[in-house]
């Protein structure tokens, strides 16, 4: 389907939610123009090439077509805004919301635009409207993204694990010719309220798409469907929103509601300020409405002339400061991750460590290290000579250092280590966590690791536990000055329940030069793609390869690592 197509079946469909809000009086007008809209949605070739007589139109819309084809609007659509809320006839694809509850709203609470209807919402105001009832009303707060229940959202592993569920089910389903996660999901957001995705499908399959949707296991009931929209719930409760574009809009479909809003209004701002118009359908020409870019995103950040910014960093608006003069850094990759600095193995057992060996070396090919760990009450009990002996054995069985010898060491309150510097010696890689009173400011013994000889990085920064507990207080500005001075790294914990240190702050790290670890803390096999989450996180930093340590080659961790002994020394002096 042609731009002019779509462009003109969009307004034919909008006619005809106006003379639905309008009554039944108005049914044949209603009817004609869907049909209309139908018949446009079906043609290949742009209308302006088809003949009349092709095309069995009424007298009064091909005017309106040839209207549109000459001057881009068509005044019997204009005319509306004077008798009709036209922002709210979008909810007429809500379940359960018909022309009276959409008057209702507008007559008996004066609600003119979605905004208003937003505040009306969170001021209780819907209870008195009439015709709404509960169920209703949380139909609504769905459609609009109001639904705010804590219990309802999920961190973000268990988002893209089901979300690549249904990404998958989506692309199987005849018609779907482009697919992609959106929203905060694509960006990378710790904990997700819904599942966001942006689908290609031509306008002429999205009945026959529909028919489909509707058998998909996941899917528990359906909040509201229209034409390029549908929202539904699935079995776990959590939301699932679908935008549906064409082939010249997808890329601008996807940029908008991949957000964030703030990115979003200052694109916008910028796009205006270069003459332009940018809008979920593409990036137009204002004066002439000409379409100029939207079947990727790249395009359309290539003709605004700034860098492409890469889903993570759309937050604020001061990346496209950045990417305006060309200074975004180039974000790490998880192919740039050349081992993982922390993760557990059954070291009782040699069958343990031959196991996760042989998967990590099958499924991660890339890596060329891995620090095979032990938290240091294991080795009260003085077993650390079987347990290195077996990482030297796991080595000599695979012909070359793969393993790292790696030990968590706790960091007691006052400062000390639980583990003697005669056995920390004996390690490749020695990360501190703290564990006892974490309701207590933790930035002294935090200082006191970055200040040991044998330290080093400094696991689970914060402490937190998403949904559980609070990241302990910390004088971030102090520990950050500390840490670049003595080269102490700050590990990413990519637990999904830890993600640990969160991005703010480790854009805050990168101000004052700090490296970072980033670790899966992996316990099984499977946990070991954790790792993802990490790179996430220092992506959504901003950080690229040269602030991330295991994108580097053992050699370099070791220079690293005497570095950090000079910088002590100097420190010390």
């Amino acid at each position: 389907m042609t731009n002019s197509n779509t462009a003109i079946a969009n307004i034919f469909h909008r006619i005809a939610s106006c003379y639905r809000y309008l009554g039944n009086d108005h049914y044949d007008q209603m009817k004609s123009y869907d049909r209309a809209a139908a018949t446009l949605h079906q043609l290949k070739e742009d209308i302006s090439a088809v003949p009349e007589k092709e095309v069995g139109f009424t007298d009064v819309i091909r005017n309106e077509i040839k209207e549109f084809l000459e001057t881009g609007t068509i005044s019997h659509y204009q005319r509306f805004k004077h008798k009709v809320p036209l922002e709210l006839l979008e909810l007429l694809e809500i379940k359960g919301f018909g022309p009276a509850i959409v008057k209702a709203l507008h007559e008996q609470l004066h609600i003119d635009n979605l905004e208003q209807l937003t505040s009306a919402i969170e001021a209780g105001k819907l209870n008195e409207v009439t015709g709404l009832n509960p169920q209703k009303i949380e139909h609504l707060k769905r459609s609009l993204k109001l639904h705010k229940d804590p219990e309802s959202k999920i961190l973000l592993w268990d988002a893209i694990s089901k979300g690549n569920e249904i990404l998958s089910s989506l692309k199987q389903i005849p018609g779907v010719e482009n697919a992609s996660f959106s929203g905060s999901l694509r960006r990378g957001c710790d904990t997700i309220a819904d599942i966001d995705i942006v689908l290609q499908v031509a306008e002429r399959n999205r009945e026959e798409f529909l028919v489909y949707f509707l058998q998909l296991p996941h899917i528990e009931s359906v909040v509201g469907s229209g034409w390029n929209r549908i929202c539904a719930i699935l079995y776990n409760n959590l939301q699932l929103d679908i935008r549906m574009a064409t082939e010249p809009s997808f890329g601008a479909a996807l940029l908008y509601y991949t957000g964030s809003k703030d990115h979003i209004a200052h694109l916008e701002l910028l796009a205006e300020q270069k003459g332009y118009t940018l809008n979920r359908d593409g990036l137009f020409e204002t004066v002439t409405e000409t379409y100029v870019a939207g079947k990727t995103e790249e395009s359309i950040y290539e003709k605004l002339n700034i860098q492409y910014i890469p889903p993570e960093l759309r937050e604020g608006g001061k990346e496209i400061n950045q990417a305006c003069r060309h200074m975004l850094p180039e974000l790490i990759t998880r192919h740039n991750i050349k081992g993982d600095m922390r993760l557990y193995a059954d070291h009782h057992t040699s069958d343990g460590l031959h196991t996760m060996t042989h998967y990590v070396t099958k499924v991660f090919p890339h890596y060329e290290y891995l620090v095979v760990t032990e938290n240091s009450e294991y080795f009260h009990n003085g077993n650390n000579r079987d347990w290195l002996h077996m990482i030297d054995a796991a080595n000599a069985d695979l012909g070359w250092n793969f393993l790292k010898k790696g030990v968590t060491v706790e960091l007691l309150p006052d400062g000390t280590l639980d583990l003697p510097d005669e056995l920390l010696q004996q390690f490749d890689w020695v990360t501190a966590v703290t564990y006892k009173r974490l309701d207590a400011d933790i930035t002294s013994r935090l200082l006191a690791a970055c200040e040991h000889p044998l330290v080093n990085c400094i696991g689970n920064p914060s402490n937190r536990i998403i949904g559980k507990r609070l990241p302990s207080m910390v004088n971030w500005k102090e520990l950050f000055q500390k840490a670049a001075a003595t080269a102490t790294a700050l590990e990413i914990n990519a637990l999904p329940y830890r993600m640990d240190l969160r991005y703010e702050l480790v854009k805050k790290a990168i101000e004052k030069k700090v490296y970072f670890a980033i670790s899966s803390c992996a316990e099984t096999l499977a946990q070991c793609d954790y790792l993802q989450l990490g790179v996430t996180i220092a992506r959504r930093g901003g950080c690229s390869r040269a602030n991330v340590l295991n994108t580097m080659h053992w050699d370099a961790i070791e220079q690293f690592k005497l570095a950090r002994q000079n910088a002590l020394a100097i420190e010390n002096r």
